[in-house]
């Protein structure tokens, strides 16, 4: 019986690496900590990132997330635009890592992704596989995505995420780690009077729709937020895959949770 190779789902939220009210603004120094963390964990993983202050705000101005719109002056320019920022984002993050003689491939989401009847579909999954065996780690982005439809929306990373989740064959994936500027889901304790928030530091995926969230002031973007967020991890869990949320601007807190270290976060469990 063949044991399948092991691999892990790395997700580093945008706003974690820029700064969402500065348009195409990077959090240099955060981004480049992220990279030497994976560097130096060595372990075979797939890297997903957001886009942060270079895809959301085109996205919101040329409404992209809701398709298609004559209404909208140059939405179609504006499709392009986003597509283009995305990917001037995911150049400096691929040649922060080629600088350190680190090989990574970049793979446009747009162009393995497509929509059709409310489904996401993935082509060309074994690009990715294949890169995982030549030791290349792929590193995917939020994206356009073009529907069969006629019409277009927003691929976010974490739906990204999930479709890999569904379709990687050839690896086990561990865990989905989510890198954010949080340690995790905060929620509220309605049992105490001081509304309090308090870091769920454990929970089982059965939990997760009945969670008091606690008003962080998060913002919402245009691929859903915190609920958004949530909902994503529902799906992966689905896939009995468990999920980690850690504070991506914590010392070593990247590298500790690819290495299964103990760290403050919280852990989304698979039901038992």
């Amino acid at each position: 019986m063949n044991t399948k190779n092991e691999i892990i789902l790395l997700k580093l939220g945008g706003s974690l690496l820029t700064d969402k009210n500065k348009p195409k603004s990077i959090r240099e120094d955060i981004v480049k900590s992220a990279i030497q963390q994976i560097i130096d964990a060595n372990v075979k993983l797939i890297l997903i990132h957001g886009g942060g202050s270079f895809g959301h705000p085109l996205a919101k101005q040329y409404a992209i997330s809701k398709g298609i719109d004559v209404s909208i002056k140059n939405q179609i320019l504006g499709l392009t635009k986003t597509h283009h920022a995305m990917n001037e984002f995911n150049s400096f993050i691929v040649n922060s890592f080629l600088e350190k003689n680190y090989p990574v491939l970049p793979i446009q989401p747009s162009s393995i992704f497509i929509r059709d009847s409310n489904d996401i579909y993935i082509h060309s999954i074994d690009i990715i596989e294949t890169s995982l065996n030549l030791n290349i780690l792929p590193i995917l982005y939020g994206d356009i995505i073009l529907d069969t439809q006629g019409s277009f929306s927003i691929l976010s990373g974490d739906q990204i995420i999930f479709k890999l989740c569904e379709c990687i064959e050839k690896f086990q994936i561990l865990k989905v780690i989510f890198a954010m500027e949080t340690d995790g889901i905060y929620i509220i304790d309605k049992e105490k009077d001081n509304n309090k928030p308090i870091l769920a530091t454990n929970l089982y995926s059965n939990q997760l729709e009945f969670l008091h969230l606690a008003n962080l002031e998060q913002k919402i973007d245009v691929t859903g937020g915190i609920e958004g967020k949530i909902n994503s991890i529902k799906k992966i869990c689905d896939q009995n895959i468990p999920v980690q949320l850690i504070n991506g601007l914590k010392n070593d807190y990247i590298y500790n949770s690819l290495k299964n270290q103990k760290i403050n976060c919280t852990n989304v469990l698979i039901d038992s």
